[in-house]
């Protein structure tokens, strides 16, 4: 089974060294996200925040806009709270996390600017690496059971 360090390697393109803080991040957003109506109700709620224009990008084909740890606790302030409380990690470090975290993740799970279904979600994630192992877990982000 692929461990978090290769699903986020996949996820951030990166073939080195993920920082801790992102790899104790990523379990507690992918449960945020469930939790708050799936991916498709977490990309609808970031849309209509100050960072909309940087959402888009995300979705769209082209390069993805980054968004900074401020404009992330500006969107996502309760989140960012909850996140803080649950990784006893400093609101800043959440922030920071997610600023670097969520436009890979959203960008990889929206091929075409789309989100996927539960039902297509393993081809999706064949095309990160360790991804088929999170099948189970992600399909509740897209409105699986």
């Amino acid at each position: 089974m692929a461990g978090i360090q290769d699903i986020l390697s996949g996820i951030m393109g990166s073939g080195g060294q993920i920082p801790a803080d992102l790899q104790k991040m990523a379990e507690p957003i992918l449960q945020m996200i469930q939790q708050n109506g799936g991916l498709q109700q977490i990309i609808g709620q970031l849309q209509n925040s100050p960072i909309g224009e940087q959402v888009n990008s995300w979705l769209g084909s082209g390069a993805n806009e980054a968004v900074s740890a401020d404009q992330v606790a500006q969107a996502m302030p309760n989140a960012v709270e909850d996140l803080s409380k649950q990784t006893g990690m400093s609101p800043e470090a959440v922030s920071n996390s997610i600023s670097e975290l969520l436009p890979n993740l959203i960008d990889k799970l929206s091929p075409g600017g789309q989100t996927p279904g539960a039902d297509q979600l393993g081809e999706v994630l064949k095309q990160i690496p360790g991804g088929d192992q999170l099948q189970g877990m992600l399909s509740g982000l897209l409105g699986g059971k």
